[in-house]
């Protein structure tokens, strides 16, 4: 099997210089354009969003596998976590791209494999899961309250440990 990868479209934007989020959210999208006997070509999309919104990173592009039908089916069928075997390929060869991208922009790199995209920290999860119990959740001018709660966390936690810092030197 041999996979190739070409680029077509790559954007990189930051909003604001503050690097206050902790992952990203994914969409990704893959379209057959043509299938041969022993080739496939689909073009492919991916859109990483900061949590919250920060930064947005997007890469377009084809893909071409080569190689016997049994081949190209194994690599369009998905893995444990549902996500397609050719898409993780594709996400590690543009990765390095990923990284440079954003450190010279200076924001988070994104999650070096597309399964750990859905990470979440635990802090998070538990902030997330008491609002949600509470289905209380306004949305005011295309934010929600439990944005900017989570925003407020991770601002106010680092501060907690500049004040420890200094109360104890």
């Amino acid at each position: 099997m041999n996979l190739k990868i070409e680029l077509n479209s790559v954007t990189f934007s930051k909003l604001k210089k503050e690097q206050g989020f902790v992952k990203y959210n994914i969409e990704a999208s893959l379209d057959e354009v043509e299938n041969r006997d022993s080739e496939i070509i689909l073009k492919y999309r991916l859109i990483l969003l900061s949590n919250p919104t920060n930064a947005k990173i997007t890469v377009e592009g084809m893909a071409t596998l080569h190689g016997d039908q049994n081949e190209i089916s194994k690599q369009l069928s998905p893995d444990e976590k549902n996500i397609p075997v050719v898409l993780n390929l594709i996400y590690q060869e543009i990765f390095p791209l990923f990284f440079i991208m954003s450190k010279s922009m200076q924001i988070p790199c994104p999650a070096y494999r597309l399964s750990q995209m859905s990470y979440v920290p635990q802090v998070e999860k538990s902030i997330s899961e008491t609002l949600h119990e509470s289905d209380n959740v306004d949305v005011v001018d295309g934010f929600s309250k439990q944005s900017e709660l989570h925003t407020q966390v991770e601002l106010t936690s680092p501060l907690d440990q500049e004040q420890i810092i200094e109360q104890h030197v």
